[in-house]
């Protein structure tokens, strides 16, 4: 097998493109980005839907695509990287203006020593200054840079600032903190998290499935909520904690959501919380929903 080829066939005159699963392609022919001979440059609207298919690509598949297409060109994962922190440093200083690609070489060896928590808005943008000062000063990624919570490997740098840039497409706004945790390496979960997940699921436990009351506010005050708010709260309670989680739904008509629960991921990949674990008197999965992007934060 061939990986990271894009290949294109003709349907009545159309060109369609056909990619292997290494590369994330929406559109219907690609150019190969050589901003060496060709300036090129993407909108800061384009390379958040980018950011969007690149974390949902992650979190589905627990590694990078080998590229990206936006805007019909392909783009490396270290350009890639390039445009996210370039985005987020405009973004802090209130600009929207286009942002050129640049030639940027991977990094040699990424490593990572890294402990699971949340870095606020002013530590990841921060951390962004950090990392683009490097690639511009040296022309490559880094293979990793230092934070509050230690050593962030390069891989782990694209998938949270792609993190953060989905999250500004979707609500007009950066958000107020970033959940960090290691990349998944097939070692046991740790400790630290297996028992902050476990007290937020005894304290979620006490909750009654009462329908109707939405709010999750509500709800801690006065001890009942549906599964929106009981959903909301354990994003609330899981994030705050440096989690990795994200609120799921099955729909009627693609708008009004019937139901919502949680899944959590501790380092093996995204599974439904264990409401049956701890008791909950709410409800676990119903069908198998999708990732609602418009969440509390």
């Amino acid at each position: 097998m061939l990986s990271g080829l894009v290949l294109f066939f003709s349907v009545s005159g159309v060109s369609a493109a056909s990619t292997s699963n290494s590369t994330i392609a929406n559109h219907t022919k690609t150019k190969v980005a050589s901003p060496a001979t060709v300036k090129i440059s993407f909108t800061p609207s384009q390379i958040g839907a980018a950011s969007t298919q690149v974390k949902s690509y992650y979190e589905k598949n627990n590694k990078l695509p080998d590229n990206v297409v936006i805007n019909n060109h392909k783009v490396t994962m270290p350009q890639f990287l390039q445009l996210v922190l370039d985005d987020i440093y405009q973004i802090s200083n209130k600009k929207t203006t286009a942002i050129t690609l640049k030639n940027v070489a991977a990094p040699s060896k990424p490593v990572e020593n890294l402990k699971t928590g949340q870095l606020t808005k002013s530590q990841y943008i921060n951390l962004a200054k950090l990392t683009r000062s490097y690639i511009y000063s040296t022309g490559k990624a880094p293979n990793s840079v230092n934070c509050t919570l230690g050593t962030i490997k390069y891989q782990n740098l694209i998938y949270n600032f792609s993190k953060i840039l989905a999250f500004q497409a979707a609500n007009n706004r950066l958000p107020n903190f970033d959940s960090v945790s290691p990349v998944s390496t097939g070692a046991k979960t740790s400790s630290y998290a297996l028992a902050t997940v476990d007290s937020i699921g005894y304290a979620e436990a006490k909750f009654r499935d009462v329908q109707g009351q939405s709010s999750a506010s509500v709800m801690e005050k006065c001890g009942y909520g549906d599964c929106w708010a009981d959903s909301s709260w354990l994003y609330g309670k899981l994030s705050a904690a440096g989690i990795s989680v994200r609120i799921m739904s099955t729909t009627s008509g693609g708008v009004y959501y019937l139901h919502r629960w949680v899944e959590i991921n501790v380092g093996n990949g995204w599974q439904t919380w264990n409401y049956a674990k701890y008791h909950s008197q709410h409800y676990s999965a119903l069908g198998s929903g999708h990732y609602v992007v418009k969440s509390s934060v």
